[in-house]
């Protein structure tokens, strides 16, 4: 193989449709904890309290693992983007991306949905899931470099 690398258009599709389905499930996650805080009309920061006329309180706490489970997306998620995109830079074809694309942003769902549920062994079991579709993807990136003629 040649360095004149060409970037798949199925690929990059692949890629723009995970970073909209991970931005969207984010979204969701973000909804419950809010929804949270409105119905049990419990807000712990001061000026999130006073906008809505109440006193500061602890927030339920499905709002707290929302929260929780929003901040081990921005851990993970991004990683994963930056895999993916190094795949379609490097010529990796789409159907990679597609397959661990699909287990990561299900492993994931099912992980925050763990999460905010309290669920225990699954919301391990999810993130381990998470976890072997990335690395599953950098090693077929890695592979694709090795073979590549820099």
């Amino acid at each position: 193989m040649s360095s004149d690398i060409v970037i798949e258009g199925r690929a990059a599709a692949v890629f723009a449709a995970l970073a909209m389905a991970l931005w969207l499930k984010g979204l969701i996650v973000s909804g419950v904890q809010v929804r949270a805080r409105v119905r049990g009309r419990a807000f712990a920061r001061t000026e999130d309290a006073a906008m809505m006329g109440r006193d500061p309180r602890p927030e339920p706490a499905v709002a707290a693992r929302a929260g929780d489970a929003w901040r081990n997306e921005t851990e993970n998620g991004p990683i994963f983007l930056a895999i993916a995109a190094a795949a379609v830079l490097v010529g990796v074809s789409w159907g990679p991306i597609a397959w661990a694309g699909a287990a990561f942003l299900l492993a994931r769902s099912v992980q925050a949905g763990a999460q905010i549920a309290a669920l225990q062994p699954l919301r391990t079991i999810a993130w381990l899931a998470g976890l072997a579709a990335t690395a599953v993807l950098a090693g077929v990136t890695l592979g694709t470099v090795r073979g590549l003629r820099l």
